[in-house]
Order: structure tokens, then sequence, then C-alpha cells
């Protein structure tokens, strides 16, 4: 049985999206939350209450959402997620922008830094993938758990 165009693009979206997720969500789970929690705040979108919570569990629900994309485990929830948290990165730094604040990093990669400018191109990419896995993962994706799992 030969592999379909789609299903080697689906596998390699499915692996960009999953590994960049769950590679953010790692590098800020490893890192204090008090530093993510610091940069949440320069984003002066979030009630004080929220930053602690945040930055504990949006890591983690970064990675779980990663490994279920790149698992191929409910592919298609899974894509969605994605598509939903990078839109919803996408919106809070480009607010950010809009409202001319200046920040130093966007704190997406934990310690490791990208500029504003170049995270919000990140996104970008990211979102169009992300929907591009959500768009062919309508049947059990190729090599993925859900096509493996009756």
């Amino acid at each position: 049985m030969r592999t379909k165009p789609s299903e080697i693009l689906g596998l390699l979206t499915r692996l960009v999206v999953g590994g960049v997720l769950i590679y953010a969500g790692f590098m800020k789970a490893a890192g204090p939350a008090a530093e993510f929690a610091a940069i949440l705040e320069a984003y002066k979108l979030f009630p004080s209450s929220l930053l602690a919570p945040l930055s504990v569990g949006l890591p983690y629900v970064e990675m779980w959402v990663g490994l279920f994309v790149l698992t191929g485990l409910y592919t298609r929830q899974a894509a969605l997620a994605a598509v939903v948290l990078f839109s919803v990165f996408l919106a809070v730094l480009l607010s950010t922008l809009i409202r001319g604040i200046d920040l130093a990093s966007c704190g997406c990669f934990g310690a490791d830094s990208l500029s504003p400018r170049h995270t919000l191109i990140l996104d970008v990419a990211l979102l169009a993938l992300a929907l591009t896995t959500f768009r062919l993962s309508k049947l059990p994706p190729a090599y993925s758990l859900d096509r493996a799992i009756p």
C-alpha cells in the first residue's frame, strides 16, 4: 500500500505542532514558576490571582496537547486544542504589541527566548500547521494511535 502525500503532510504537521508544544511546555515547566509568572505579568492582561495558576498549569496543558497531537491520539480533538492555544497566544501577543508594551521575551519557550515579533511569525505558522492537522484528521491519520487503536 502506497502512502499518500496528504498522509505524509499530516504526519509532518503533527510532528512539528506536537514537538513545539511539548518543547515549549517542558521549557516552562522545568524553570521556576515564578519566572514564568513574571513574564505573564509583563503582558498586563491577567489579574494577579490568575498568574500563579497559569504559570503552573499552562506548561502542562501545552505538553499534554502536544503529546496527543504528536502521537495521533484523539488527533482531531488535540489539533483543535492546539488551534485554540495558538489562537490565544497570537491574540495575547498582538494585544501586547498593539498596546505598545515592550516585552524583552515572550516567555514562549521558558529560558529560551524569542523576540515578540519573531514569536508572532512563529505563532501564525504554527496556527496554520495546527489547522492543517485538524483538516487532515477527519479520518484517523496514518501513523497515528487513532488508526492503531480500534
